[in-house]
């Protein structure tokens, strides 16, 4: 391992790539088992060079949980933002889910199963984010409700919740590179709430 031989790869490229092999790392063997050991192994760097990056397995943990709020959080953004019709974004929020968890399903595992292991002012923050994430979704099924694409007389939030509880458990199923692409997925998650493509 050499830790000189990268140092022309940008800092942030580095630690992305260290977040990502602690994701799954502790995708594969649980966040009290993962060691940043194995991590610096994967990755091909020492120990100390983890710690100095990113610093200890807590923190890892930590930026795993950052880095799913934010990509999932801009994602949400980039879909609410393509249109104003919000069937259409309904839709494209389906779309843009699926293709965050394609991206980072073994970080959303690590973060859906290790709530009780991050750090508390972290938990803290993630937790905010998710609600108002769900909110902002919450608003728009609303507006297809009204529009009597979703159960007008079911709860928004319970829908809502069903509707993210389904695209939620792709990071224990989905296979990258098998049998069924994104955008086959999407679809099937679309249609199954009545968003049949136009």
């Amino acid at each position: 391992m050499n830790d000189q031989a990268d140092e022309q790869e940008p800092w942030a490229t580095k630690r992305r790539k260290i977040v990502d092999v602690a994701a799954e790392v502790f995708f594969a063997r649980g966040f009290q088992r993962g060691t940043t050991k194995e991590i610096a192994e994967k990755v091909g760097l020492t120990q100390s060079a983890i710690y100095h990056y990113v610093g200890s397995k807590a923190d890892l943990l930590s930026e795993i949980a950052r880095q799913v709020d934010n990509d999932f959080s801009g994602a949400l953004e980039k879909a609410l933002a393509g249109t104003d019709d919000p069937v259409e974004q309904l839709r494209e929020i389906v779309r843009s889910f699926v293709d965050m968890m394609v991206v980072d399903h073994k970080a959303f595992g690590v973060y859906w199963t290790e709530q009780t292991s991050i750090q508390p002012e972290v938990k803290a923050q993630t937790d905010a984010d998710q609600r108002r994430y769900v909110r902002r979704i919450e608003q728009v099924v609303a507006e297809v409700q009204n529009r009597g694409l979703l159960p007008a007389g079911r709860p928004t939030h319970v829908i809502t919740e069903a509707i993210i509880g389904m695209m939620s458990w792709l990071y224990w199923w989905y296979v990258p590179g098998g049998r069924h692409r994104a955008d086959e997925i999407a679809d099937a998650f679309c249609e199954l709430i009545g968003l049949a493509a136009a």
